[in-house]
């Protein structure tokens, strides 16, 4: 028996060094075992990406310069308005209603009503909650869809980009937004919590339209209700602050990172 595998093995290695001889090449490498020839398609994607990780990963070490936002700086920001409208009942301040003021960061809000169902919940879960679902969220979609390799670059800008590194970092509600968007894709009726963050309404149709997003959306709509005096205090609001629509658009590259996962997804949900 022993023989005989040892003819089988001296014989296939003959075999290989025959062929190598009378081409002239080495047998090319191999992708994942199926024969395909790796070239630049396969090298250029993951060296870039790499590059780009690293990069990000050397300025999240790099240390906070004297006065800079503290961590976990919006996420305190949300809970203080969460208290201040169960304490007093004002949701905006009185000086955003009464006429045009100039924009003051970390005081002023600019959120719809209905983020006060993210917020208030906050005033007793743990804090890293407030991290750990939306990036949990985003892990567990970036797993199932095994996006394919032409996305990795892409993605890996998305961590190197500085506004996304300050919207963990601070906390900032655009994590929330980014796995509504993934969780739209999934599931359908996640899409709705967009709506936590106005500007990026159009990240909303993830997942139409299919029965669930619609759902997603009559439940967000009768939960809006419910706050049906504040959404004319919002609009007062925007219009006094005079925003301009480019305001949060360096913000888009985060609830951009699930589109282009589920765009060149391959595992789960892949095209057929």
């Amino acid at each position: 028996m022993a023989s005989s595998v040892r003819t089988r093995i001296q014989t296939a290695w003959r075999g290989a060094v025959t062929d190598r001889a009378a081409t002239g090449v080495a047998p090319a490498l191999t992708e994942g075992g199926r024969g395909q020839r790796i070239g630049w398609r396969w090298v250029v994607p993951r060296v870039a990406a790499g590059v780009l990780l690293v990069i990000a990963a050397w300025e999240w070490l790099q240390p906070q310069a004297p006065g800079s936002p503290v961590v976990g700086q919006d996420f305190a920001f949300y809970r203080d308005v969460a208290q201040r409208w169960l304490a007093t009942g004002a949701y905006y301040l009185p000086d955003q209603l009464t006429g045009p003021h100039q924009l003051a960061l970390m005081r002023d809000v600019l959120y719809p009503p209905t983020a006060l169902y993210l917020f208030v919940p906050f005033l007793w879960l743990p804090a890293f909650l407030w991290w750990a679902i939306p990036l949990g969220l985003l892990a567990y979609a970036f797993w199932r869809w095994r996006p394919a390799a032409w996305t990795w670059p892409l993605l890996a800008f998305g961590l190197f980009w500085p506004r996304t590194q300050g919207m963990l970092l601070f906390g900032n509600t655009d994590m929330w937004a980014a796995a509504a968007v993934a969780g739209g894709f999934m599931w359908g009726w996640p899409a709705a919590l967009v709506t936590v963050k106005p500007i990026f309404l159009p990240f909303a149709l993830a997942g139409a339209p299919r029965r669930a997003w619609w759902v997603g959306w009559a439940v967000c709509a009768l939960a809006s209700l419910l706050f049906l005096p504040l959404w004319f205090d919002y609009l007062v609001t925007l219009r006094n602050a005079g925003i301009p629509w480019t305001y949060s658009l360096a913000n888009v590259v985060l609830p951009l990172m699930p589109v282009v996962a589920w765009a060149g997804r391959r595992g789960i949900e892949a095209p057929a």
